[in-house]
């Protein structure tokens, strides 16, 4: 069997989501295909995997690129092994290292700055990004929303579906409330902030009014819609919230993706060392005094 066999199957039986699809599929068919999707399954060694990667490489295509790129392939290859397409063994390769997390996030005069520019533009984003401010939700998921996710009774949104697959429970200060309240009075469909989807091109215009991204070269800090998530939780942390409850609110699988934030509160581990209990040193023995009687 051909690479490109298994990988239809891989498609056919483990793609769902029609952006998943549609993503994974490009990948293969821009970059993998044309180098490997020929060759049979059991050709396919470290060196076949080895060029594979030269050739990403060569296209000037960014580390996480090509990571993702290599990682599917390995995916095709060992769900081709469990469904007994071929006897294996899949091939163990290097993944290229890279630091992708964005870092950058708003400051409070910056977020108002932002919210003012989206004010004279449009209503409907205007509240997208304060309802974002106010839960760290992703933009999917917030796009996703629906009235029946809203525990109005107790100012709760309930998550499913979400990127790692976890679902969770957001709780709605009152400012995310607000926005809930208005939307599920104006929406005519159970969706209640899906129009702004569409119209994603009012957030980037705003974003280039208030020249956050100016003269900035490193992508990992310009501001995107992702740049709210990690405003809401940088706030958090810098107000002392505890980064096992900032990981529970934004659905971290691993608190490690958290721990991006701990330098934002360097003074949490003094405080917390601080509220042991005061043992005094005891002297030693040649420090004690004689006694004289």
């Amino acid at each position: 069997m051909k690479l490109n066999e298994a990988f239809e199957y891989y498609k056919k039986f483990v793609l769902q989501k029609p952006k998943q699809i549609s993503t994974e599929v490009g990948r293969w068919d821009i970059h993998i295909a044309p180098v490997l999707g020929a060759a049979a399954l059991e050709e396919i060694k470290n060196l076949q995997i080895v060029q594979l990667r030269n050739c990403l490489e060569s296209k000037k295509l960014s580390p996480q690129t090509v990571s993702h790129c290599l990682s599917l392939v390995r995916r095709v290859l060992h769900r081709a092994v469990e469904w007994e397409l071929y006897a294996g063994p899949v091939p163990v390769f290097r993944m290229p290292k890279f630091d992708n997390r964005r870092l950058r996030f708003l400051s409070a005069s910056e977020a108002n700055l932002l919210l003012q520019t989206l004010h004279s533009q449009s209503e409907l984003w205007h509240d997208v990004v304060l309802f974002a401010l106010n839960t760290g939700m992703r933009a999917g998921e917030i796009y996703s929303l629906q009235s029946f996710h809203i525990d109005f009774q107790h100012k709760i949104a309930k998550i499913v579906d979400t990127k790692n697959s976890l679902s969770r429970m957001v709780p709605l200060n009152e400012g995310a409330m607000s926005v809930v309240q208005k939307y599920f009075r104006m929406s005519g469909s159970s969706y209640l902030l899906s129009q702004a989807q569409t119209r994603y091109y009012v957030f980037h215009d705003a974003v280039k009014k208030c020249r956050f991204n100016y003269g900035v070269t490193d992508r990992r800090e310009k501001v995107c819609f992702h740049t709210l998530r990690h405003t809401f939780a940088s706030w958090l942390v810098q107000n002392g919230t505890p980064l096992a409850l900032v990981s529970r609110l934004l659905g971290h699988k691993d608190i490690r993706m958290t721990m991006r934030y701990a330098h934002l509160a360097p003074e949490q581990g003094q405080l917390a060392v601080s509220s042991l209990p005061y043992l005094r040193i005891t002297p030693s023995c040649q420090e004690r005094k004689p006694i004289v009687t």
